[in-house]
């Protein structure tokens, strides 16, 4: 024995063969055809219950979502058309910049506009008229979102400068004004 190839052909498991012309494993399987190839390699027709056992533990297996549904479908089910929220939440993601002028005019009528509610929450504790505060608050509210809206406008057509939105007379004294004055 010259080297590790060598052991093989020594070996008492394994067996010249003489017809076939290959080395037979102890397993009986041959290693090489007479030509030097390997042999075609012949395998069993697939079972049916051999197709079916795959399918089976997919099925078991759980899902990682539960049993939710896609946003539109529950959406949909609740009555509510999906691009409309789409549109209400890319507003709110999209919310106005406003300059240091207007952002003051703003706070300036959320203020009034809470103390007008602490007024009406108070009469209403108290069982007085609440009627004046109900309607001087709504007129605080469509105040300000008439404010927002203009600011909003103003500051897409300067592209959100400041000096633009003073030389169209908002941080001035735009329609808020004459409001406040009372």
């Amino acid at each position: 024995m010259n080297s590790w190839a060598d052991e093989s052909e020594d070996h008492p498991d394994y067996t010249h063969g003489g017809s076939s012309g290959g080395v037979i494993s102890n397993l009986g399987v041959p290693h090489t055809t007479p030509t030097g190839e390997r042999p075609r390699l012949h395998l069993k027709p697939r079972s049916s219950t051999a197709t079916a056992t795959p399918a089976s533990p997919s099925s078991t297996k759980p899902n990682p979502f539960g049993a939710a549904k896609p946003r539109e479908e529950v959406l949909a089910s609740k009555g509510i058309d999906p691009t409309l929220v789409d549109t209400r939440i890319e507003k709110k993601a999209h919310a106005p910049r406003l300059t240091a002028e207007q952002d003051r005019q703003v706070e300036l009528l959320r203020k009034e506009l809470t103390e007008i509610e602490a007024k009406m929450r108070e009469a209403n504790e108290n069982e007085l008229p609440e009627e004046e505060y109900r309607v001087a608050a709504e007129g605080k509210r469509e105040e300000l979102n008439e404010l927002m809206r203009m600011f909003q406008e103003v500051n897409l057509e300067a592209g959100g400068g400041a000096a633009a939105a003073t030389a169209a007379g908002v941080a001035g004294g735009g329609p808020s004004a004459a409001g406040r004055e009372k």
